[in-house]
């Protein structure tokens, strides 16, 4: 069985993930198939499930928020993504997700004339 892990951390540590991939279950032809899905702008030249993984690491911040590893990969349901939950070779297995900051909003008021 082949595994790898995909770590990411986003914007100095702001947030932080990990994808554990079962290189048997999602394929390179799967990856494929879901940067196809989306029409998205990857760089063809390398790993397709390299590139993917950087999708779905997006997604998952995106979606996310503050909620745990456990929130997010039983209520994933993006479409054109496979589960989350390893059962198609992908499994979300650590997420420190975006704690935001009341004091790092910055607010712009402007009058209406």
């Amino acid at each position: 069985m082949t595994k790898k892990i995909y770590s990411f951390n986003y914007d100095f540590y702001t947030a932080q993930l990990e994808f554990e991939v079962d290189l048997e279950k999602f394929t390179e032809e799967m990856a494929r198939e879901t940067l196809d899905f989306f029409s998205w702008d990857y760089d063809k030249e390398a790993d397709p499930i390299d590139e993917v993984l950087k999708k779905y690491a997006l997604e998952v911040l995106r979606v996310g928020g503050d909620s745990s590893d456990y929130q997010i990969i039983h209520s994933w349901n993006q479409e054109g993504f496979a589960p989350i939950d390893g059962s198609m070779g992908i499994k979300l297995t650590e997420y420190s997700g975006i704690d935001y900051q009341e004091n790092d909003l910055e607010m712009e008021v402007k009058d209406v004339l």
